[in-house]
């Protein structure tokens, strides 16, 4: 027990923080991503205790995380009403952000469908296309096809916030990784 407590507290250290940002884009609530970091990494120790496979420990993460945000998605719905009230914005991180292109970005990335965003924060986490497919429920064969439709919408968002998009795409992992 305390091997496994320590090693998910070493986890969390090193992959909390992109689960959180990874749900704050999908629950959009800052308390509803605090609760699916929290139960994603008591799944973490629970796995771990029964002697649980962490042989792709990153991507298994982001598909606990993604099903406990699209479980949390559901209840909100079924239970909460919608009102412009609850639709607070998450805390952006400080960033430099000069000439608004940021805050652009992050007013279309809102405009989008659930499975664009999905798909966006995955990819930009770095998940290779095997794990982006593990962590939707989606087809790998259709993975590249479907994140190249939401980076376009999304780049025509933008623009239609008065900024040319592509700029803020560029990825920060290798390219082609699949």
């Amino acid at each position: 027990m305390q091997g496994s407590s320590e090693a998910v507290r070493e986890l969390f250290q090193a992959h909390g923080t992109a689960i959180y940002r990874f749900a704050t884009v999908l629950v959009r609530h800052r308390e509803d991503a605090e609760d699916v970091v929290q139960e994603t990494f008591v799944k973490l120790l629970r796995h771990l205790e029964a002697g649980g496979d962490m042989a792709n420990v990153r991507g298994w993460l982001f598909t606990v995380a993604a099903n406990a945000a699209r479980d949390r998605q559901r209840r909100r719905g079924r239970w909460i009403p919608w009102e412009p009230a609850h639709d607070i914005a998450v805390p952006p991180p400080a960033l430099d952000d000069e000439d608004g292109r940021v805050r652009r970005a992050r007013e279309a990335l809102r405009l989008l469908p659930d499975r664009d965003r999905q798909l966006l924060a995955l990819r930009a986490q770095g998940l290779s296309y095997r794990d982006i497919a593990s962590a939707t429920g989606i087809q790998m064969v259709s993975v590249g096809r479907l994140l190249a439709r939401a980076a376009d919408r999304w780049a025509a968002a933008v623009r239609t916030h008065g900024g040319s998009g592509y700029e803020l795409l560029a990825r920060r992992t290798t390219p082609g990784a699949r």
